[in-house]
């Protein structure tokens, strides 16, 4: 089984695509996704499978549009609209507030810095 492919290469063997769609299911169930279906079931009335549904089908093309922002403008660009559709939920959900806003400006640095931060943290921890 091939694990990486070249840029450009448009060949994909069937096993490596099931295993990265697996994979990226995980992550996208991360303990935030879970905070928020907890958040969003108490809408009475709310049939929780149904959102659930109809928002990973919404949400496609917004992944879709932070990778192509990720391949074209890179990380810091991408976080930052990440934040920007984090901040869209909270408005649509009423939930937006200086707090929240706060919280939210915190998280999205935290975020950004781990990700430049991790590799270099693992590097020395390995290389010891």
């Amino acid at each position: 089984m091939r694990t990486e492919m070249k840029k450009g290469d448009s060949r994909m063997s069937l096993s490596i695509l099931i295993v990265a769609s697996v994979a990226f299911a995980l992550y996208v169930t991360c303990p935030r996704m879970t905070a928020m279906i907890a958040t969003q079931t108490k809408i009475s009335g709310l049939n929780p499978y149904l959102m659930i549904s109809l928002g990973c089908i919404l949400g496609i093309p917004l992944f879709i549009m932070l990778f192509y922002t990720l391949q074209r403008f890179g990380i810091g660009v991408t976080v930052l609209l990440a934040a920007a559709l984090d901040v869209g939920a909270a408005l649509v959900l009423g939930k937006l507030d200086l707090k929240a806003g706060i919280e939210l400006m915190i998280i999205t640095v935290f975020v950004y810095v781990g990700i430049r931060v991790a590799p270099l943290i693992t590097n020395l921890l390995i290389s010891s």
